[in-house]
């Protein structure tokens, strides 16, 4: 078992989280994105993979890496759809676990927000604060995930 997390865009606050819990836990943690991601703990149980720049690669990576016995960290909803149909347990940096159902339901909801978006309905930048509430959030969910994984 080990963490993967795509991350490109996992914040600075959950990524802190995740390390103090593999180190707790004691679970090798994997980052993979096309940049270097620096660990704020040097530590032998973690890892940092760094992708090709093109579109995807990361995501072809995680994929290709991720087993049903990992945890995979993700804001990308096309990207849990994959692993979720794949038997990866999956969630993301504000407590969401992903399941076949809902994943499908956000992958729909957003494509709406892009087609509107498209459209000039709703203003393309809607940026969301990451705060001690979607903090507090995925801490619970990943110690329960890791909880339920373990067994």
């Amino acid at each position: 078992m080990r963490i993967i997390v795509d991350a490109d865009s996992c914040p600075k606050q959950a990524r802190t989280f995740l390390e103090k819990t593999a180190l707790r836990l004691n679970i090798p943690l994997e980052y993979a994105a096309n940049h270097d991601i620096p660990f704020f703990t040097q530590n032998n149980l973690f890892s940092m993979t760094l992708c090709p720049q093109t579109e995807g690669a990361a995501d072809d990576y995680i994929v290709s890496k991720a087993t049903k016995e990992d945890l995979v960290v993700t804001r990308d909803i096309p990207l849990a759809q994959r692993l979720v149909h794949a038997g990866v347990t999956v969630i993301n940096d504000r407590g969401t676990v992903f399941t076949a159902q809902n994943v499908s339901e956000m992958l729909e909801e957003r494509e709406l927000k892009l087609q509107m978006q498209a459209l000039g309905v709703t203003p393309k930048n809607t940026w969301h604060s990451y705060g001690k509430k979607e903090s507090s959030a995925f801490a619970v969910t990943l110690d329960r995930t890791l909880t339920q994984l373990m067994k």
